[in-house]
């Protein structure tokens, strides 16, 4: 007899950093019962994204610190560390190949927006040349509305739409990672900086972030300076 089913967020998930609107995402599934849980799996190494540059560990336990410090022990929402061995991140296909090894009790189910869905047929995995089809067909997946995207009507039987309910709707944040990070470092890259431009980009403008990453997250990113970029010292002054 199997469990009930763990939904898997976002297969491509980089909690680069993890925001309080993945959390919010996650806990809303537990909420209107689409999953018994939700695993949340941050991605390995992955030489397809140059914009990845933070390391899977400390990504990794942002995710430990945001779910522990944000939900009681019992409430079924937990990091899967199965990418954390690898040398690159694992493609969807063989990422859901492993979990139904490894668990086989358990009927999976990959959380994914619907700006992924008409892409979805043509995902890759290395050996498998069909990967994206099997995925379509062999996979149950929950599916997220996303502004500007409508979803087919005509959907297979192993997609579900993420709604809730006749009497409650789905509370999101759309706080994205890439946002978090620009905010962080509002000045970007530039060829030249001010004093003050350098001063913030090594400082980092944190009370930009501050409510939309939880308190333990936000600790650890200034604790490690993760997304402050330091520009080059300047030249030193020629000697006579």
């Amino acid at each position: 007899m199997h469990d009930l089913s763990p939904a898997l967020h976002n297969p491509f998930f980089a909690a680069d950093p993890i925001t309080t609107g993945h959390l919010k995402v996650a806990c809303e599934i537990i909420h209107t019962k689409k999953a018994d849980e939700v695993w949340i799996v941050p991605c390995g190494v992955r030489p397809d994204k140059p914009s990845l540059r933070t390391p899977y560990m400390h990504r990794m336990l942002m995710c430990h610190l945001a779910v522990n410090t944000t939900f009681g022990s019992s409430f079924p929402i937990r990091v899967c560390d199965i990418e954390g061995a690898e040398l690159e991140a694992l493609a969807t296909y063989h990422l859901m190949q492993r979990l139904r090894a490894e668990y086989p009790s358990k009927d999976f189910v990959f959380v994914i927006g619907a700006d992924l869905l008409e892409q979805l047929k043509s995902w890759t995995a290395p050996g498998v040349p069909d990967a994206g089809e099997r995925l379509w067909n062999e996979c149950n997946f929950l599916l997220m509305e996303r502004p500007g995207y409508e979803v087919p009507t005509d959907l297979p039987s192993n997609f579900e739409l993420l709604t809730g309910g006749a009497n409650a709707s789905i509370v999101t944040e759309d706080t994205s990672s890439s946002e978090i990070r620009r905010r962080i470092q509002p000045a970007g890259q530039r060829e030249h900086f001010a004093v003050a431009e350098r001063s913030l980009l090594q400082e980092g403008n944190w009370s930009m972030v501050d409510g939309l990453l939880t308190p333990a997250v936000l600790a650890h990113v200034i604790r490690y300076q993760l997304y402050v970029t330091h520009p080059p010292p300047a030249a030193a002054a020629p000697v006579n």
